[in-house]
């Protein structure tokens, strides 16, 4: 299809990603479009546990939410849904989330302009097609997503780095809640997310996370934060029944907005591939990120306080869920040169 220039962009709908390191790697794309497109309003359409990510943005004028399990469950609260954004009057739809609903959605609420990658079958339901290249599924994924606005402006500029900013009163009760929990927040504060949800192939072992934890907060009189969901209690209870006293679990007990907030006042995060990663690099947390079965040069941090680990072994990146092999990937990053790393980026004092 030929590119048009546009014209009268003037309310726009974004349909952002469902996963959480995603939304925080669409987070350039988003301030692009609002550079370019200074007086337009963008509204964000998005599923419930990635909101917290766009609702303090600047660059958002409104987040609409997704509410897929009850208000727009079924082909009913589709079309409620349908109906919620044509009373929006959107002149243009800008699709984020690669899946055919996004597009089909988008058509049916009769948003004139639907700008998307053909993924999923969907290019009769847009108007202007992005043909994923021979470098879409390599790039780093905020690449990705910066190339969708880019096709309607034309014009491009240095990659720029996700940024999330925490509301005060948000803060405010973070430090709160350490205090009830006996964490003295003017100590280090190390930030540990041992989890991962795609699966265990990109999860470091548990028992070093804890031995890093202890050889950092050792003789410092900080302590550990322990995040993850319900699902990675299991990963976060090894390292707290190892760490005892020096650690407060915060796995499964948090909201995201909570945990972005919690995050903000650690020092030093340490993490597998996952969304929290992301949340504490474009928080400007000194980040130590480690990569096993996933690709740092796709979906790393890339934050200048960040530093991945990763073994270029022969089966890696694999992107299984469950190593089939010998785990090696991860194995071979050890608890030393985590601690290495940690010194290159903190040096002795982690306040």
């Amino acid at each position: 299809m030929k590119r048009k220039r546009p014209e009268n962009i003037q309310n726009i709908l974004l349909r952002v990603p469902n996963w959480i390191g995603d939304a925080v790697m669409c987070l350039p794309a988003i301030e692009y479009l609002k550079d370019s497109f200074p007086d337009s309003r963008i509204t964000a359409l998005a599923k419930d546990w990635v909101i917290p990510i766009f609702s303090n943005n600047p660059h958002i004028n409104e987040v609409m939410e997704y509410d897929h399990k009850y208000r727009h469950k079924g082909l009913t609260g589709k079309l409620w849904l349908i109906g919620e954004l044509k009373e929006k009057e959107f002149d243009t739809a800008i699709l984020f989330q690669n899946a055919f609903e996004a597009a089909l959605i988008a058509y049916m609420a009769g948003i004139p302009r639907r700008l998307g990658y053909t993924t999923d079958n969907r290019s009769l339901l847009l108007t202007d097609s992005i043909l994923p290249g021979g470098q879409t599924y390599t790039q780093h994924l905020i690449d990705y997503y910066l190339e969708i606005p880019r096709y309607l402006h034309f014009k491009v500029e240095p990659r720029m780095d996700p940024v999330l900013s925490i509301a005060e009163i948000d803060r405010l009760c973070a430090m709160e809640y350490l205090k009830d929990h006996g964490v003295d927040t003017d100590s280090p504060i190390l930030g540990v997310a041992p989890g991962a949800a795609y699966g265990p192939a990109k999860m470091w072992p548990s028992e070093r996370f804890a031995e890093v934890a202890e050889s950092v907060l050792k003789d410092r009189r900080g302590k550990a934060l322990l995040f993850g969901s319900k699902k990675d209690k299991e990963a976060c209870n090894t390292i707290h029944n190892l760490l005892e006293e020096g650690c407060v679990n915060l796995a499964g007990k948090t909201t995201l907005n909570e945990a972005m907030a919690l995050i903000s006042l650690c020092n030093l995060f340490i993490t597998n591939d996952s969304g929290l990663m992301h949340i504490a690099s474009a928080l400007g947390i000194p980040t130590i990120a480690i990569f096993g079965s996933t690709d740092p040069k796709r979906t790393g941090p890339s934050g200048p306080r960040d530093k991945v680990l990763y073994k270029a072994v022969d089966c890696s990146p694999c992107h299984e869920r469950t190593c089939p092999t010998d785990f090696k990937c991860m194995k071979d990053i050890t608890v030393e040169e985590v601690l290495r790393a940690i010194l290159e980026l903190c040096g002795d004092d982690l306040r």
